[in-house]
């Protein structure tokens, strides 16, 4: 798997701050000082919690290497096209374009660094839909 590759998946997300649920790591407030060691533990297992990266099969990803756009820049649901194209080409756009369902409002893109040079193969999941991996244009 190329490290110059985006893996593009379209998503339909209500608002800005449901898409950054999904798609980012979540941590609980850590316990505080009174916890017990198993409490502490128990708080040290369970995070953070990664809804995309569970449904995505648990690969190892490094969360600097992945963008989130929701919208379409002035705070209204959609997608934003030209960006994607800025970033993979307009031809290759036209591929996610065509996949995507009508009430898309999110681009998931995983740079091919995120995997930190695991393989792994990328599917859709109930909540996004893989488009593939195209070249970045850097």
């Amino acid at each position: 798997m190329r490290t110059d590759d985006v893996h593009v998946f379209i998503s339909c997300f209500r608002r800005e701050d449901e898409a950054l649920a999904y798609s980012q790591a979540q941590w609980e407030p850590e316990p505080g000082e009174d916890a017990s060691d198993e409490d502490y533990k128990a708080w040290e297992d369970s995070n953070p919690s990664w809804l995309m990266r569970k449904e995505l099969g648990e690969p190892y990803l490094d969360s600097d290497f992945i963008e989130i756009v929701w919208g379409t820049g002035d705070g209204e649901p959609g997608v934003r096209w030209d960006y994607l194209a800025s970033v993979i080409g307009s031809a290759n756009t036209s591929v996610c374009q065509r996949l995507a369902p009508s009430e898309a409002t999110t681009l998931i893109l995983i740079f091919g660094q995120a995997l930190g040079g695991f393989p792994f193969a990328f599917s859709s999941t109930p909540e996004m839909t893989y488009c593939g991996a195209f070249p970045w244009l850097s």
